[in-house]
Formats: C-alpha cells, structure tokens, sequence
C-alpha cells in the first residue's frame, strides 16, 4: 500500500503464510511499522517506507523499515523475540526460549549493515552526480519486540539494538544529533526526499509478484489498526496495549528500567517518576510540546502540571492514583 497525503510513504506489502516463524517475524514488524506511523506520519520532514526490497546484478536485499530524514537514512531491522536475546562480548547473537533452551542466530545488526551497504550502492548508481550517497549518514537500528528482553554484553555497547517502543525516540535523537554537527544544513532537502521516496518505492521489487500475494479477506486481516473504535478480541486489545505504550513512551511516562507505564511521581532533590512495578526511579523530563524548552513541574493535590514559561502555557502531565 502506497500512501501519498501522509509521510507513511509505503506500507508493508500484504502476507500470506502458515508458518508461525513467519507470522511471528511480520507481528514484530506491524508493531514497528505502526510505531513508526504514530510518530512519524504526521512529520513533513521524514519519509517512511516499510518492507522495501532492491534487486541488482541477480543478488537482493531487503529492508524492514526505511526512514529517510534530512540528514540521511534510518535502516531498522525487526525481530520477533518472546524470550530473551543475549549478545555476546564478541558480538554473537543467543535467542533464549522455553526452559532455558538457546540456540545460536545470525547478528540482525549486521543483516542491517549488509543492507545499507547493499542500498548505498544501488542508489549511488542512480545518483547525479555519481557517489552522492557514499557521504550520506545510513544508521541501522535493531527492533526487539515489546516482549522481549535483551540480554547486552558485560563490556556494554550495541546502543542500537532497542526494544521496538523505544525505536522512534532514537531515531529522533539521531537527526538531532546529525543536525548539531552539521549545524542544521540538511543534507537531503525537502525535494530530494520527495524524490528519493518515490524512486524506491517504484523501483521496490515484492518477493511474491503481486498476482499470487493475497486474496482481498488476507489484505484485510494485515491492515494497520484502524483509526475508528476498534473490533473487541485479541487484535483489538494488543493494537489498543500499543497505542497506550507509545503514549506513555512519547510523553516520557515510562520506566526507563522495565518500560512500564504505571507510575508515581515523587519529589527528592527534583521530581521522579516511581515505576509501580519495579521500585526503580526515572527522572520527570517535561519538554513542551509547542516550543521543545523545558518545562516546569507544579504540584496540586494529586495532579502535577507542567508549565512553560516562553509560550506561558500549563497542562496537565500526571495524577498520582
């Protein structure tokens, strides 16, 4: 599905399969793809395409997720994890299932390095003038599912494997990032973005041609959650448990150490949110949504509100229960 009036610039293609590593694999990437809609679809300046596969000189490659900003590109690389994913000091990937089976699996992180590298030379061959993409920033990112847990290594590193809710908030802190160091002078500009999104999504070659994808009551059972009140069952439930999640995750109300999302805020030196579910503190960050300055927090009763001072404005950020 190709969406032109929003920044969701390509929907995942329609899925068909009994294979439940399959369905497992496409669940982990309509979570991503909808984490990336709320986020990103109303965002002028960001591109979104999901599921785009490039073929060149009888070799492939194919990306879950491709957001393209005025600094250059995101690539993120979906994976369905129940259980837990370790990474080893020197970088193996361990998935940990039922009663501590484990099974060795390939790094996603360099799948989704294979995959830039893959898509810079595809583009570079397009480009005018020639090597254009060779100094462009391509980030890879690596989505665990909500569910999971990640296992890092005692030596730390491997920033850019995240869980999948904490995915849109790193790719936002990427271009801010890329926009101190460049000063704000993007490097794709508005019509350069336009054009690139167009050109992949024409030149993206679907694995299954498009006669023999689905039938039309397949195509519906993977749309993305509607805007509408949702159908009551399972789907409903977990597309409502998402949409709660990335609340709390874009408001900054959740536990930075467990990722839940029920919480009190208390006062020590500064205000703090105490997880209900873990114990552990996370720090109140309140960042107006009008100006992005810092806000003020102001205590009533149960209710604590945030206030700007340069746009003089107050909301309501919290209720203790």
């Amino acid at each position: 599905m190709f969406i032109g009036s929003r920044m969701i610039i390509k929907e995942l293609d329609p899925f068909a399969s009994e294979d439940k590593f399959a369905k497992a694999g496409r669940v982990a990437e309509e979570h991503m793809a909808f984490y990336l809609r709320r986020y990103f679809g109303e965002r002028p300046d960001v591109h979104v395409l999901n599921g785009v596969r490039l073929e060149a000189d009888g070799d492939a490659a194919q990306v879950d997720h491709l957001v393209i900003h005025p600094q250059g590109m995101v690539i993120v690389e979906s994976k369905s994890v129940h259980g837990k994913a370790q990474i080893k000091d020197d970088g193996q990937w361990i998935r940990w299932y039922g009663d501590n089976k484990s099974k060795g699996i390939p790094s996603p992180i360099t799948q989704a390095k294979l995959q830039a590298a893959f898509f810079r030379s595809y583009l570079n061959k397009a480009a005018n003038p020639k090597g254009f993409f060779d100094s462009m920033p391509m980030d890879v990112l690596v989505s665990i599912s909500d569910e999971g847990v990640i296992i890092r290594p005692k030596s730390g590193g491997y920033e850019e494997v995240l869980k999948a809710d904490q995915i849109c908030d790193r790719i936002n802190g990427l271009i801010e990032e890329l926009n101190r160091s460049r000063e704000s002078k993007p490097f794709l500009v508005s019509e350069h973005i336009a054009k690139l999104s167009d050109y992949l999504s024409k030149v993206h070659k679907p694995l299954v041609p498009k006669a023999e994808r689905v039938t039309q009551t397949e195509v519906k059972a993977v749309e993305p959650p509607p805007k509408a009140e949702p159908k009551k069952g399972l789907l409903s439930r977990a597309a409502e448990a998402i949409a709660k999640k990335f609340d709390a995750v874009s408001s900054g109300k959740i536990c930075k150490h467990c990722g839940g999302t029920s919480l009190e805020i208390k006062y020590g030196h500064s205000y703090y949110f105490r997880c209900l579910d873990c114990g552990k503190n996370t720090p109140v960050k309140a960042v107006c949504p009008t100006c992005n300055r810092s806000e003020t927090v102001h205590k009533k009763g149960n209710e604590f509100y945030a206030e700007c001072a340069y746009c003089k404005t107050s909301r309501l950020l919290h209720v203790n229960k």
